[in-house]
């Protein structure tokens, strides 16, 4: 007969046990799922190709309805609006990121955890919230993707970010970006190409300093607005281009969660801006005139755990025309007050 000791032992085996396999299921179960979803994009990948050469999967019934419902509609994204009605759009950023965008006519986080086909999925979707409808009304359109482990989504943002863990120096920061200064965004309407402006590494909680909202700044209701805007994103850039920015330009905003280099303590987001190509203009970038904001603004939980602090506004003010009217007035450190939605 066993001791108690020796019985004692074998119960802290057996839980033991018991939870390693358990998080092994967990582990294997969201790979499993993860490799779903890319499955499932790449299928949806594949029908955009289909759609842009004219071979559509859905009916001649299915089409002609549509087309009735959204007469405008590009034929491109015919079979796939088929598919899911939810679908606004099509963003591709950089090499990885190529995915459908969904918007939820009522519930603003609908795909956070949704994949394409509405199935229960832990890499959610890229998508918009619905607080701007129609979205060609939003000066400022946000979209949210998860930044997955497994690469996913806008895991793939962080190139976009100078001091990502992904690069030894900013040399690869640079080098990227002269590959990829604009990107495309293709609403179910009409096609768009947006020039890369801006990218900031923000918290989220009060207990780490003011988070900006920048996510709620959707409409510019005045220039001054927009200005205060501009002024908040521009300070807080950890790079400039050579891109202008004015009252009245579209500006997409790409959102998602960014810990580093902070570590899980900050719940952190990276977002990075960019403007439409305005009609008449030329779509190209001078790359080379990219450069690294040596002192962005950051939040208070940043500069405690770093031990430094903002050298103030060093940007050239003339990349936001007219913005030198309204710089004496706003300060990127002044909390504003929050926006609601019915404000929005």
């Amino acid at each position: 007969m066993d001791s108690k000791g020796a019985i004692i032992r074998k119960i802290v085996v057996f839980l033991c046990l018991a939870i390693f396999i358990g998080c092994a299921v967990y582990v294997l179960g969201d790979y499993s799922n993860r490799k779903t979803d890319e499955n499932l994009v790449n299928d949806i990948r594949y029908t955009i190709q289909l759609n842009a050469s004219g071979s559509f999967s859905a009916s001649k019934e299915q089409i002609e309805n549509i087309k009735q419902e959204v007469p405008e509609i590009l034929d491109k994204f015919v079979d796939t609006y088929a598919e899911n009605s939810d679908l606004i759009g099509w963003l591709k950023v950089g090499h990885y990121i190529d995915y459908p965008v969904m918007m939820h006519e009522t519930i603003d986080d609908y795909y956070l955890y949704r994949n394409f086909y509405k199935e229960d999925s832990q890499s959610g979707s890229i998508f918009c919230d619905n607080h701007v409808q129609p979205i060609t009304d939003a000066n400022n359109l946000v979209i949210y993707g998860h930044n997955m482990a497994s690469g996913e989504y806008f895991n793939a943002l962080s190139w976009f970010n100078p001091y990502s863990h992904r690069y030894n120096n900013t040399e690869g920061f640079t080098d990227y970006y002269k590959q990829y200064p604009t990107f495309e965004f293709d609403t179910l309407y009409e096609e768009g190409t947006y020039k890369i402006f801006a990218g900031i590494y923000i918290n989220t909680e009060d207990k780490d300093g003011y988070p900006y909202p920048y996510y709620r700044k959707r409409q510019f209701k005045s220039e001054y607005e927009f200005m205060d805007f501009m002024g908040n994103i521009m300070d807080r850039s950890m790079f400039y281009t050579d891109v202008d920015v004015e009252y009245g330009d579209q500006i997409i905003t790409l959102s998602t969660c960014y810990w580093r280099p902070l570590g899980e303590s900050v719940d952190a987001r990276f977002a990075l801006f960019a403007r439409k190509v305005r009609e008449g203009e030329s779509p190209e970038v001078d790359v080379d005139k990219i450069t690294i904001n040596p002192s962005p603004l950051y939040f208070d939980a940043y500069y405690r755990i770093m031990g430094t602090e903002w050298q103030g506004r060093k940007w050239d003010l003339s990349l936001v025309k007219d913005f030198d009217k309204y710089s004496d007035r706003i300060d990127s450190q002044d909390e504003l007050e929050p926006v609601t939605k019915t404000e929005e």
